[in-house]
């Protein structure tokens, strides 16, 4: 899966960014039992043409023993949410199933536990994997002409196609979780302001950029000249759109469904004492936010470390 442009592209995905949206939250007690709490908002079937997915089109449910089901209109929207409580050590499975659109399969589920590391210290770990294709329906792969400008970018020497390939390589593997999370995903701001999302990504992936291009070529380039690559980057190949597949165009299907905003947080009456995510200082809790695209590349592991009273 290869790198998108971001010129127009933040707009056009913001258009493919559905209502439903789920916000994950794990309470860790004292003893180390923790309570699972999912709670799912979107739009409600309805019988005249239904613009954007539903709920129901978007997610599978949480379903087995042990779940607590509660119903509920706000806005407008439908709310459900689920809670289980669990002892410390049991795993949990498949409370977050994203679904491909109406009777799609389910392209994306999760794994979550949160086991003893210590007396009074507990590890919380959710991996998030992505069951759809290995191209995700928003990717596209670069078409040749755009990895002639990266090669154009390189002294000569270097300018080869398997140095654009990996540079491109690179590139994709940092814009996607630069977009969609976790940590603060650009698209977000895209659906507000893209153009500053395009420029916050030009800010956000030049240093990234100078150094894999270090790493990659070390002393075969000078300081000056990964800046300067870095940059004819940034201005073409990154932000423009020269793509295989249109990236201005909708899924192939309608049952590929919409990106998906998700929220994970820990909560605990302890303290968080160390995380991969981002800590309200206010609450003490860890959160991350991302879309369900975040996990097309590889598996996101969400970790968190708490000490209890």
């Amino acid at each position: 899966m290869k790198l998108f442009g971001l010129a127009g592209l933040l707009a056009t995905l913001a258009f493919l960014t559905g209502c439903a949206r789920a916000v994950v939250t794990t309470n860790i007690q004292p003893d180390g039992a923790w309570t699972r709490t999912v709670v799912f908002t979107g739009q409600e079937k309805k019988e005249d043409m239904q613009v954007t997915p539903t709920l129901d089109d978007t997610f599978a449910l949480p379903s087995g023993p042990g779940w607590n089901r509660k119903e509920e209109s706000k806005n407008g929207d439908r709310v459900l949410t689920f809670e289980r409580t669990l002892a410390a050590g049991t795993p949990l499975q498949g409370d977050v199933l994203v679904k491909a659109g109406l009777g799609g399969y389910v392209r994306l589920s999760n794994e979550v536990v949160v086991t003893r590391s210590g007396p009074k210290r507990f590890e919380y770990r959710e991996t998030i994997k992505w069951k759809g294709p290995t191209t995700a329906p928003f990717v596209g792969d670069f078409k040749p002409d755009a990895l002639t400008e990266i090669k154009s970018a390189l002294p000569q020497p270097l300018a080869t196609d398997a140095n654009a390939r990996a540079i491109a390589d690179k590139m994709a593997d940092l814009a996607i979780p630069m977009l969609f999370g976790p940590g603060d995903p650009l698209l977000a701001v895209g659906l507000m302001h893209p153009d500053l999302a395009a420029r916050r990504a030009g800010q956000r992936i030049g240093a990234l950029l100078i150094k894999s291009l270090e790493q990659q070529f070390g002393d075969r380039l000078t300081p000056d000249q990964r800046k300067d690559i870095a940059r004819r980057m940034i201005q073409g190949t990154f932000t423009s759109a020269k793509m295989s597949s249109d990236p201005a165009a909708p899924p192939a299907s309608k049952n590929e469904g919409s990106l998906t905003p998700l929220m994970f947080v820990v909560k605990t009456p302890g303290r968080i004492i160390l995380t991969n995510g981002e800590v309200d200082e206010l609450t003490g809790e860890a959160f991350w936010a991302l879309f369900d695209a975040a996990a097309s590349v590889k598996d996101i592991v969400l970790t968190a470390t708490v000490e209890l009273p």
